[in-house]
């Protein structure tokens, strides 16, 4: 008796360890019962999934039982489902996700509804700024939207960045077509990333409206606005940091440095005293405070709606300390107000103040250029208080980075 009890209860748990998964397959539609291709069906917090085809099928094999699958596809609510021992078949009907298709982008013609743009329109809107928080515009594109290359030449506060929609051309101008509000500007560190309601970035045909001034892409930017029949709000927004250098070139100290001159020389010469000399990326890298405060009201009434906004952003250099600096003052209003019925008045006023301090960058002459070249075993200062002198024995002109 013992043997066939042993043998039935091995046969009960291979059958329970055998079920514990399924095959699923169904069919995925809209509300019309209209089959939808291409629906990516995922099980959660795997790797595993399909898509379905043309018309709407799917098939997973060896589900686990308790598994979720999502269901997700581009203009629908996504949907998650629960596998059971049931499940063989799991048929879905995906729901219109009206809040994304009703989405209102601005073209070159006005303003549309995102379902009924057929262009290469991408948006960037005020939420996504929010979460970034970046210090310039080009810093809350950079990586948000397929096709545009964002690249900057320098770190240093307050730089600029080149911005690509179309590619890099052969000759000519490069830089797309900016407008702030329907005004075109040059230069988009005069705005305030925290004044931005939406960024749309248009670069195909539905920028034909700007002629040949849009042959490098277009960018419409659309400020925030008050509400009518709404009441005066305040918002207060600040924060501060400090930044600093996440790495540095390992290079020789001053001990190092002996020996491997000797032995350039060939020479037994022994260091008199050794200890590690200066560390001139210690010496030229700071540690940089960073600050930015902004202050907001928007309200309305039955014919008028008004925001305002003021900020103020100041950056310290890693490198110079108060030598290299940005700061900038920022000031907008926005005023709509309905004359008539059929006659609206719309102002928008900017104003901005800058100020930017540079240190020499790339090349001779550069202050890391000089802190990665000059001696180790040189001070900092001499015995009478001044900055050292560089010896010219090396040929090549280097002098002290903090001179």
């Amino acid at each position: 008796m013992k043997p066939k009890f042993l043998f039935i209860t091995l046969f009960l748990i291979s059958s329970f360890v055998f079920s514990q998964s399924v095959n699923v397959k169904g069919v995925v539609t809209d509300e019309t019962d209209m089959p939808l291709p291409g629906v990516n069906v995922i099980v959660k917090n795997t790797t595993k999934g399909t898509s379905t085809d043309f018309d709407g099928n799917y098939i997973l094999d060896d589900v686990s039982i308790n598994s979720i699958l999502v269901f997700s596809y581009v203009g629908y609510q996504t949907q998650e489902i629960t596998v059971t021992s049931t499940s063989e078949t799991i048929n879905v009907v995906l729901l219109e996700d009206a809040a994304q298709l009703d989405e209102v982008v601005v073209i070159g013609y006005g303003t549309q509804r995102k379902k009924e743009v057929t262009g290469a329109v991408s948006v960037v809107d005020s939420k996504a700024i929010e979460k970034l928080n970046p210090q310039r515009v080009e810093q809350a594109l950079q990586g948000q939207i397929a096709g545009v290359n964002i690249t900057s030449a320098s770190g240093s506060p307050g730089s600029g960045a080149n911005i690509r929609i179309r590619g890099i051309s052969t000759n000519g101008d490069n830089r797309p077509l900016i407008l702030v509000d329907g005004n075109v500007i040059e230069d988009l560190s005069v705005l305030n990333p925290s004044d931005i309601k939406s960024v749309n970035v248009l670069k195909d045909a539905t920028a034909g409206i700007y002629g040949v001034r849009a042959a490098n892409g277009v960018i419409l930017i659309t400020t925030k606005t008050g509400r009518k029949e709404s009441e005066l709000k305040f918002q207060v927004d600040t924060y501060t940091g400090i930044q600093s250098t996440s790495k540095k070139i390992d290079l020789l100290n001053a001990r190092d440095y002996a020996i491997y001159v000797n032995d350039a020389a060939d020479e037994t010469i022994y260091y008199v005293y050794p200890n590690s000399g200066t560390d001139w990326q210690e010496e030229v890298f700071r540690d940089a405070p960073m600050s930015n405060i902004n202050i907001s009201a928007n309200g309305g009434t039955e014919k008028a709606a008004y925001s305002a906004g003021i900020s103020y952003l100041t950056q310290d250099g890693i490198v110079g300390g108060d030598k290299s600096n940005f700061s900038r003052l920022t000031g907008r209003l926005n005023l709509q107000y309905d004359i008539l019925e059929n006659l609206k008045l719309t102002a928008t006023g900017l104003y901005t103040n800058s100020e930017k301090n540079n240190l020499p960058e790339g090349g001779i002459g550069a202050v890391l250029y000089n802190a990665v070249n000059v001696n180790p075993d040189l001070p900092v200062r001499d015995l009478d208080g001044n900055y050292s002198t560089v010896d010219a024995v090396t040929q090549i002109e280097i002098i002290n980075p903090l001179a």
